[in-house]
């Protein structure tokens, strides 16, 4: 039998509290035990050692070379043995561990950035990593494990997939700065029928066009792009108009202009994570994503 199968972490726990006292009887009142069981389990680790690692006086108890030795390897390990056990139990509450978000673009115009700042405040210690995809891809790596949680635009219940409704904002319209429109206060969809129209394919995978479709709208597209602020970059120049959230329309940018429709559909936002969730890391973004959209319509 070797020494490391003989030897036990209670015997490194009472050799550090004799190392750190240098009294057998100390040792034993701190490790609330009597004298003699903690004798013996010194002696069963020196046996198990094959050395001594204390010397014994009748005055005094001093540590050998060896014991010196282990002193030091002994501490550390049982550091690293409580920072394992914390660690894991960390990670079982959901303290601890990765999470993999991804977000249409317009989300960021919106709840993202306050729900990513609540949460890495509040779960410091999990490693959050954020991409940017389309619903379909998103949708994609949910399934396969990819992901463990998705912001698309529109809501779209999936079995095996919770879909939280977090905003149904209104639909306002980018159009360039110097067009006849920006003379109006709101617009009506009948109003643009005819007029150019930019759409962001990327973002929406097409969902958007079908919302427009249902309300009898049916938009000329003239540009496809891939991402909302290519999209900004295309009206600025005069290339078309462009539907947005009304959250987007907050940032200001040079050449554009926004303005609110009046009966365009309502562009909602949900968060998608696995049923069941794969970890409780998944259910605390979900709660603290409510959490700061309930804060942030009160």
């Amino acid at each position: 039998m070797t020494a490391l199968s003989r030897i036990e972490l209670r015997h490194l726990r009472y050799f550090l509290a004799v190392a750190d006292t240098l009294h057998f009887g100390r040792a034993a009142e701190r490790l609330c035990m009597s004298q003699p069981p903690l004798s013996q389990a010194i002696q069963q680790l020196e046996d198990a050692l094959g050395v001594a690692v204390f010397e014994r006086h009748s005055r005094k108890v001093a540590l050998t070379p060896a014991g010196q030795a282990l002193l030091a390897p002994a501490r550390q390990l049982l550091a690293d043995l409580h920072a394992a056990i914390g660690a894991a139990q960390a990670a079982a509450r959901g303290e601890r561990g990765l999470l993999r978000v991804a977000y249409v673009g317009s989300a960021v115009f919106s709840v993202l950035p306050a729900i990513v700042a609540r949460f890495h405040a509040d779960f410091p210690e999990v490693e959050l990593q954020l991409q940017e995809a389309p619903p379909d891809a998103q949708l994609a790596g949910l399934r396969s494990g990819q992901l463990d949680a998705g912001l698309v635009r529109p809501a779209s219940p999936q079995a095996g997939l919770c879909c939280d409704v977090l905003l149904d904002e209104p639909t306002w319209l980018a159009l360039p700065s110097r067009h006849p429109f920006t003379r109006r206060e709101a617009l009506s969809l009948a109003e643009l029928s005819g007029a150019p129209f930019i759409t962001i394919d990327a973002a929406d995978g097409g969902h958007m066009l079908e919302l427009y479709r249902r309300a009898d709208f049916q938009p000329r597209i003239v540009q496809h792009v891939r991402d909302l602020h290519t999209g900004f970059a295309l009206v600025a120049a005069g290339l078309g108009l462009l539907f947005i959230p009304r959250s987007a329309s907050r940032q200001p940018r040079p050449g554009v202009a926004c303005r609110p429709t009046l009966d365009a559909p309502q562009l909602d936002l949900c968060l998608l994570t696995p049923d069941p969730a794969r970890s409780p890391i998944v259910e605390h973004f979900r709660r603290v994503a409510q959490a700061v959209v309930a804060q942030m319509v009160e």
